[in-house]
């Protein structure tokens, strides 16, 4: 088992953290104040960072072979450690690359033209009101009308929802039916408009989060991807069956999302981790270095212990993802201890640098802010704990 990363995987790391540290870095404490991004700000972004892989052009648009699953984790780690709002943004700004591969006729085309721009920003739709971790009790409801289809809802706490040009939006087609009766459709803001407003949040202040009303949203029957009267009827033994499994393979494609969470985790960790030594050298108590008194050292053991630990379990599930092999077990734990470990990490650079890490003269308290945001998007983790309960001993705490 190799834990280096390749020459040409160190590089990348290398030109990824100079060009953060110098664009980048020097703004984020005082833009992080100002809430969150317009849209014009977001695509600024997209077009500054695309040639470094973020908001990866597929290879018929003209861009570069898809880059693996690790290298691509590396970018994402690095962004997280600088801004993590910019990270939460970006990296659902380009479900609107993956919205690309589902569309068809008009708004194919009309998509790939903006993508190829970096033009583009998506957001995924799923998260409701009286919808958490239990996705199956989905309310908003995809239902025709006269000779059109049209979105009746609202969605809640969606990154980019407020911003986006294109919404991948997870509905039910009849009301009682689970998961048998899900669909997915494609939400091209310009002929499916929505209202969004966004929340004003503890941490990621910066990346917009908001509440998506659909009322009457009109939705080409080319938008709807999939649906139960697509596969063949509808019921138990027809589409409906059908529907389910569609709707499972669409939870199992949320692995690949939830990793810009463990990812996120991880850079926000380290970014303390660095400040807290840097401190701790600085730092001048009874006539020494702070970094030179025993508890400030075990503190900063258990943080690297935290950082490394889901850095590895992190890297193993996408390893295991990127080679095709099952690891919703290994998603589960790297989610659920990622995202902890950051907060523990993270109270404890607070502990480090004493009153000063509650004042916004160091970024501490920012991160410490922003690790509290993670414990709970894409399953929170309690469900990560009784996923991997489930995946072992073959048990069901939910249904």
């Amino acid at each position: 088992m190799d834990f280096e990363f390749t020459e040409e995987q160190k590089m990348l790391q290398t030109t990824i953290r100079d060009f953060l540290e110098k664009e980048i870095a020097p703004i984020v404490d005082e833009r992080d104040r100002q809430g969150s991004f317009t849209r014009e700000e977001v695509i600024g972004y997209i077009k500054k960072m695309m040639p470094l892989g973020f908001y990866h052009l597929p290879e018929e648009l003209g861009g570069e072979e898809r880059m693996d699953a690790i290298t691509g984790a590396i970018g994402s780690e690095e962004l997280a450690r600088v801004w993590p709002s910019l990270s939460g943004a970006l990296g659902l700004a380009g479900l609107a690359v993956a919205a690309l591969a589902m569309a068809r006729g008009e708004t194919k085309e009309k998509l790939r033209a903006k993508i190829e721009k970096g033009e583009s920003i998506g957001c995924l739709a799923i998260t409701e009101p009286n919808v958490g971790s239990d996705t199956s009790a989905i309310e908003t409801m995809l239902t025709k009308s006269g000779d059109r289809y049209v979105v009746n809802g609202t969605k809640t706490w969606i990154t980019n929802g407020s911003i986006a040009d294109v919404a991948i939006a997870l509905v039910q087609t009849e009301k009682g039916k689970g998961q048998m009766g899900m669909a997915t459709v494609l939400l091209d803001r310009d002929v499916s408009p929505w209202e969004a407003t966004d929340f004003h949040k503890i941490g990621w202040r910066a990346c917009p989060t908001s509440e998506m009303s659909f009322d009457d949203c009109p939705v080409p029957e080319q938008n709807i991807i999939v649906a139960p009267w697509m596969l063949g009827g509808s019921g138990e033994g027809g589409g409906g069956d059908k529907a389910a499994q569609a709707y499972f393979d669409f939870m199992q494609r949320l692995n690949g999302i939830r990793a810009g969470m463990w990812l996120i985790s991880i850079g926000i960790a380290q970014a303390a981790v660095d400040a807290s030594i840097k401190y701790a050298k600085e730092r001048i108590q009874f006539g020494k270095p702070l970094g030179s008194f025993q508890m400030v050292q075990e503190m900063i053991a258990d943080m690297l212990t935290d950082t490394w630990s889901a850095r590895l379990l992190t890297y193993r599930a996408i390893w295991l993802g990127g080679q095709g092999v099952k690891n919703r077990m290994e998603t589960s734990l790297a989610k659920g201890f990622a995202t902890e470990a950051a907060l523990r990490v993270t109270s404890k650079a607070i502990q480090i640098h004493g009153a000063m890490g509650l004042s916004e003269e160091y970024p501490v308290e920012r991160y410490f802010r922003d690790a509290r945001m993670l414990t709970m998007p894409d399953g929170t983790t309690q469900i990560m704990k009784l996923i991997v309960g489930r995946e072992v001993l073959g048990m069901r705490a939910y249904t």
